[in-house]
């Protein structure tokens, strides 16, 4: 099982990535990482999801957003975080559950997209591809942040 905090860098663990030093069309190196039935079931509990919303074709499936507590951690592979930054949006597309009663190797990938200047604010763009270490595609998430500097 890997836990998010396992693998997410904290803001002053290293060097911050700046804004003038995300570079559009950059890659993020992939990240594998395991999503386990007790991870499922401790995400199920911290959002109060009812497991019943959650079944397909008689099958138990996770909420489908519990890989967004990893999105973070495969960007700060390329960029590490810094202070300040705010979550503006993110955008999920969702393409194959994720099944609360198997072990699930999971490999998330992206890329910067986009970077822009606007209202004073600095923000970027990236979009986050999760595939199960088989090839399955589970989720792609297109995320905004800005950040101070």
């Amino acid at each position: 099982m890997t836990r998010p905090s396992e693998i997410k860098p904290r803001e002053d663990e290293q060097k911050p990535a700046l804004y003038a030093d995300w570079l559009i069309g950059d890659e993020f190196p992939p990240l594998t990482f395991t999503v386990t039935p007790d991870v499922i079931e401790e995400y199920f509990s911290v959002v109060n999801a009812e497991k019943k919303n959650y079944v397909i074709d008689g099958r138990q499936a996770a909420p489908p957003n519990v890989i967004a507590v990893y999105l973070m951690a495969v960007m700060y592979r390329k960029y590490p975080p810094q202070q300040g930054g705010i979550m503006i949006g993110n955008t999920f597309s969702f393409h194959h559950p994720i099944w609360a009663d198997e072990t699930t190797e999971i490999t998330g990938t992206g890329k910067l997209t986009d970077k822009f200047e606007k209202k004073g604010r600095k923000y970027i763009c990236y979009t986050v591809q999760f595939h199960r270490t088989d090839g399955v595609h589970l989720t792609t998430i297109d995320h905004t942040s800005a950040f101070p500097n």
